[in-house]
């Protein structure tokens, strides 16, 4: 009972620590709106697998990570770099012009191309392996959440990356079932420069946390 009590919770701590705006979650929407579904499926798949592996550091290595700090840093940089550089790709961005037919005329993206989108900016976040730290510290000081067993921890773990991919998925059919009411927006001269925007302000508020 304990194991689904866990996995439960994992999965709500998951569902619930993702749904800030974050590089994977925009990737989701703009692979739903600019391609299709099944792409948009993919980048989700891609961008989980970091959760089920930062996880399962913190699981497994987490006193380690907690004496060698140094790593956080070294992948914050690196996401603030990609971060700027996917924000420079999206300012200088040209509209393409979308019709009322766009479900008709989707756009393809290949299946390994859209998971290596979603897994590269997910394995990058800095900020996966702190809060599965964090979680399972604040789980061990619940006596029907402490992960005792194997099995406590294996339950652990796929709530991490089951409650992150539900949550991807909820976007992908939300954006896609009112994906009419946002062509007009896509037709906006300014989409892609919000898109832009908002990736140049995650990698400032990763700067701005650098210590």
């Amino acid at each position: 009972m304990n194991i689904l009590i866990i996995f439960i919770a994992s999965s709500i701590a998951s569902f619930i620590g993702s749904l800030q705006l974050g590089p994977v979650n925009l990737f989701v929407i703009d692979a739903t709106l600019n391609t299709n579904k099944k792409s948009a499926y993919w980048v989700a798949f891609g961008g989980v697998i970091p959760e089920f592996i930062y996880c399962a550091l913190a699981v497994y290595l987490g006193n380690y990570f907690l004496i060698n700090p140094t790593i956080f840093l070294v992948f914050k940089i690196l996401l603030i770099l990609i971060l700027t550089i996917l924000g420079i790709i999206f300012l200088f961005k040209k509209n393409k012009k979308f019709e009322i037919e766009f479900q008709q005329k989707e756009i393809t993206m290949s299946n390994t191309k859209s998971f290596f989108k979603g897994f590269t900016l997910a394995i990058l976040n800095p900020q996966l392996l702190p809060f599965w730290m964090f979680v399972m510290v604040y789980f061990n000081s619940i006596t029907f959440l402490e992960l005792k067993s194997d099995f406590d921890k294996l339950a652990y773990i796929l709530g991490a990356g089951l409650g992150a991919l539900f949550l991807l998925i909820s976007i992908i059919l939300t954006v896609n079932k009112l994906k009419s009411k946002f062509l007009n927006f896509l037709n906006n001269k300014y989409y892609y420069k919000v898109i832009a925007l908002l990736f140049f302000l995650i990698a400032l508020q990763q700067l701005i946390t650098i210590r």
